[in-house]
């Protein structure tokens, strides 16, 4: 048998100091680790706009790093076989390399040597199919980097028609860039001025908190603060300026570290040492880097509201019961259609805050839970319809025991939860006080 290899060896130590199931930050992660953000769930919904519309292209945009290769595969897990794929990830191609990953993603294999006209083949298959009913999505990544060649044979493919109808779908994704190239006379027929664009940000900072969390949670973490806490979140949003893939890097690096010195919690100290065993420039994120934002170091309890991707309000928890609804009366006021008119309530006592389904049709999420009663912890995600609600209490870190009335509803989202006793779909755990 062979003996484990170094980091193999490192890996096993950072599960089990942690008690992970699996590497929280890995690169390539199942699409449990995916993170509906705004931006995101709303890049998810343009892509899938353009398959289900007349529309034939659309144009993604994001810095390096923000998710879009995320995007596509989380795109592509939910497709049905109606809908035919090729998805070209290499932009260093030559145009017959470009026409053959195509044709090889499609089904058809030819040979180096085979001497098959390659764009004759690709528009007779993506017609005929058209013809069948079917929907043929041609994706590419990076097209910025394309070589002016390769952009042409793109240029043909894309204008294909079939009784007037476009024969291939197309979504180019890539940087800021790809602008200026599309823009260029020579695709000018290819991409029209109304031809539908999206952008994608970096995670604004109580976003990426929220992302951190959440990928622990899901590789079994039981305490994410513990592990990642919130005071090194300024820090991490500076180094990465909010890119989900450079959070990762560092953050896998900076658990190595910690393992390596035989701490359990990552510090900034940590993170500054990852960033520089990985070559970042770290002179401009120290810079001020021992003052920490106001959000993150606040020892008063708050909660921050976002609808819109960004922070829409920041609520400091002052009174004893905030109600959450879509009632103008609601002191978290969220108008949506998904949303009860009272539909959550927050109750404060003396040592510990309590989040309540007041019987909603749609329910409530704490950390991609449905949760009809908990005890709040910092750094909880919860999701009422479109919100995003993050509940920030640095001296709610932890909590001491378990929540013996932690009650956890497996009611389907939209429906009644009032039902004959032998119809019911509702379970719960929890205690029920003998009282009453």
């Amino acid at each position: 048998m062979t003996e484990p290899s170094q980091a193999e060896v490192l890996e096993q130590r950072i599960l089990a100091t942690w008690g992970l199931r699996e590497p929280p930050f890995a690169e390539i992660a199942t699409d449990a680790f995916f993170f509906p953000s705004e931006q995101h769930v709303r890049a998810l919904d343009f892509m899938r706009r353009l398959l289900c519309s007349r529309t034939t292209l659309g144009v993604l945009t994001g810095d390096p790093g923000v998710g879009k290769s995320m995007l596509v595969r989380s795109l592509l897990s939910g497709l049905d076989d109606r809908i035919l794929v090729a998805h070209v990830q290499r932009a260093d191609l030559e145009p017959r390399d470009f026409l053959n990953d195509i044709l090889q993603q499609f089904g058809l294999l030819l040979g180096q040597d085979d001497r098959t006209d390659r764009r004759l083949l690709l528009s007779r298959y993506l017609t005929h199919q058209v013809g069948s009913g079917r929907i043929c999505l041609l994706i590419i990544e990076n097209a910025q980097r394309m070589k002016p060649a390769v952009l042409e044979e793109l240029r043909l493919v894309g204008l294909l028609e079939n009784d007037g109808v476009r024969a291939v779908k197309l979504l180019l994704l890539g940087e800021s860039a790809l602008h200026r190239v599309i823009s260029s006379p020579k695709l000018q027929e290819l991409v029209r001025n109304d031809t539908p664009r999206m952008h994608i940000s970096g995670l604004s900072e109580d976003q990426l908190s929220a992302y951190v969390a959440h990928r622990l949670r899901i590789s079994g973490a039981t305490d994410a603060d513990r592990v990642l806490p919130a005071i090194v979140m300024p820090l991490l949003k500076r180094l990465s300026r909010g890119a989900p893939a450079v959070v990762n890097r560092l953050c896998a690096k900076a658990l190595c570290v910690t393992a390596q010195s035989g701490e359990v919690t990552v510090t900034t100290q940590s993170i500054l040492l990852a960033a520089t065993q990985l070559g970042m420039d770290i002179t401009f994120a120290t810079t001020n880097a021992s003052v920490n934002s106001e959000v993150g170091t606040s020892e008063e309890a708050m909660l921050l509201v976002s609808v819109n991707g960004g922070v829409d309000s920041m609520i400091n928890l002052k009174s004893t019961r905030l109600l959450i609804g879509r009632s103008d009366l609601a002191d978290v006021h969220i108008n949506s259609a998904f949303v009860s008119h009272y539909h959550a309530v927050l109750v404060r006592e003396p040592d510990q805050d309590i989040l309540i389904d007041l019987g909603s049709t749609n329910g409530v999420l704490i950390n991609a839970k449905r949760i009809s009663r908990r005890v709040l912890r910092h750094r909880d995600l919860i999701q009422i319809g479109p919100a995003r609600i993050s509940y920030l209490n640095p001296g709610k870190s932890t909590v001491s025991a378990l929540d013996s009335s932690e009650t956890i509803s497996f009611v389907r989202p939209g429906s009644p939860e009032s039902q004959p006793e032998n119809e019911s779909t509702l379970f719960a755990f929890g205690r029920f006080d003998d009282a009453g």
